[in-house]
């Protein structure tokens, strides 16, 4: 609930700076972000999944894993930040552009979410991620406020002045979410910087694979919009695709906090070689994502263009036959699904300890990507990243659902995911046709209709179909952080 409100608040705020900036200058807030996310996956380096893992291994290890591991992330993140702005401002393309310094601005804004996040792993490990989710929602809000305060009071009538404050206000934002990560955590293990040079080299090397592979998968997400930057031409179809991308990245983040969540629970029944358990646990896993993700992709590609209106403006949404940003929001919707499933089996390849296989199947996906994207890109601009987001993300949910299925001799059940397919079309359907007369009466506002409207026949598909019953929402009451050493298959 947490992530949904604060991707609420993501959603908001890409309304609010796409109104504000034309579609030029929005080109230049997602090449920003999009170049200094490879360089935040290098700072990252995968020791957050893999501080989780180890202190589910070992509770007695967590005040000195925590303070080893964000030593070793603030470094790498000082390090790689530095790296990426002083490459920055040698870059032709460039020069007499904001984007140097808005990279500069955002590195910090990047440190400061890396450290929050490390801070969160104990919270992870003890599954008090209340106080972790409150944390990013004052933070996000926050950030919100200031921008708002940017747009409306500070500088209304001046976006280049202004521009510069919407980045500040990730500042002031994660400033608040670090403070109140640290206050609750602290409560639990006293957390300091250390600096135990043996246990670096251990947690460095077993981070190594699973953070190359990181880097790479951030690399075949990112590296269309860095092509596309390096082409000032192409600042105004960066604009375009960048809508696509944020709601893209705002919706992925749950798999990902989900599977965080998975992780000390799936950690603890392979330590134990708990197989019926462990196969339990993914298949729940798995029927989450079904449930999560299916919905979102049918009632996303329907409703494209209002939401893409809706999300930024007008200017955003294709026009007689031209590619907007709604065009690349249903093409990356698919992205989205694979990006849902394939979280499932390269979460569980880390907590097998099969990280080295996840680096060589993102190797595979970079190297498709790049090439495909340096030779399409020119051609086809942003529609071109989209459908090759798609084809990146196929490959690692291919060959990551193979090998850990192979490994845990997995065979998943359908019946989750065939009901849930049936139960989206259905509630595709009724959107299909109720939304054009809702649009003539009420314009945009009748998303407010609409969205509610899918979501309550989508669920209630679900009960008909007994997909989901009374007893799987009794389960959501139960407090996991005292059944942690029961039978996990609660989880």
């Amino acid at each position: 609930m947490g992530k949904v409100i604060t991707a609420l608040l993501g959603i908001i705020s890409v309304k609010l700076i796409t109104n504000y900036l034309s579609t030029g200058q929005y080109g230049h807030y997602p090449a920003i972000y999009d170049y200094m996310a490879i360089f935040a996956i290098v700072a990252d380096f995968g020791l957050f999944t893999i501080a989780v893992r180890e202190m589910a291994h070992d509770e007695k290890q967590i005040e000195k894993i925590i303070g080893n591991v964000l030593s070793i992330r603030t470094i790498l993140a000082i390090l790689s930040f530095g790296l990426g702005i002083v490459i920055a401002f040698l870059i032709p393309q460039y020069k007499g552009t904001i984007v140097p310094f808005g990279i500069l601005i955002v590195s910090v804004a990047t440190i400061m979410t890396l450290v929050a996040g490390t801070i969160s792993s104990v919270l992870q490990v003890y599954l008090k991620m209340q106080y972790s989710a409150f944390a990013m929602i004052v933070g996000k809000a926050i950030t919100v406020f200031y921008i708002v305060a940017t747009i409306l009071w500070w500088f209304p009538d001046n976006p280049t002045a202004g521009f510069p404050h919407l980045l500040y206000a990730w500042i002031i934002g994660n400033f608040f979410a670090i403070a109140l990560t640290y206050i609750p955590s602290s409560r639990l293990v006293k957390i300091r910087y250390r600096f135990d040079w043996i246990f670096w080299k251990e947690v460095v090397l077993k981070a190594l694979p699973y953070g190359m592979a990181l880097i790479l998968g951030t690399v075949y997400f990112r590296i269309g919009t860095v092509i596309m930057s390096l082409d000032p031409s192409l600042s105004h179809d960066i604009g375009l695709y960048g809508v696509a991308m944020r709601f893209l990245e705002i919706v992925i983040i749950i798999p990902a906090f989900f599977m965080n969540s998975i992780l000390p629970v799936l950690t603890r029944a392979i330590k134990e070689n708990l197989i019926p358990k462990i196969r339990n646990i993914l298949q729940y896993a798995l029927d989450f994502m079904a449930l999560a993700a299916l919905p979102t992709l049918v009632g996303g590609y329907l409703l494209s263009k209002p939401l893409v209106a809706a999300i930024s403006s007008d200017e955003f949404v294709g026009i007689g036959g031209v590619a907007g940003s709604d065009t690349a929001l249903r093409i990356v919707l698919f992205a989205m699904v694979l990006v849902f499933f394939h979280a499932v089996f390269t979460f569980t390849l880390v907590a097998l300890g099969k990280q080295s296989r996840l680096l060589l199947i993102n190797l595979v996906a970079v190297i498709v990507n790049v090439s495909l994207n340096l030779y399409f890109v020119p051609r086809y601009s942003f529609v071109a990243v989209s459908v090759i987001a798609v084809i990146s993300e196929t490959i690692i949910l291919l060959s990551a659902a193979t090998l850990v299925m192979r490994t845990l001799h997995l065979r998943p059940n359908p019946t989750v995911l065939i009901k849930s397919t049936l139960s989206a079309l259905t509630m595709g359907l009724v959107v299909y046709y109720v939304q054009p007369q809702l649009q003539t009466i009420f314009e945009l506002k009748s998303l407010f209709i609409t969205v509610p409207l899918g979501a309550l026949i989508y669920g209630a598909c679900l009960f008909l179909t007994r997909t989901l019953t009374p007893e799987h929402l009794a389960l959501l009451k139960k407090n996991p952080s005292s059944e942690i050493q029961s039978d996990v298959s609660t989880f």
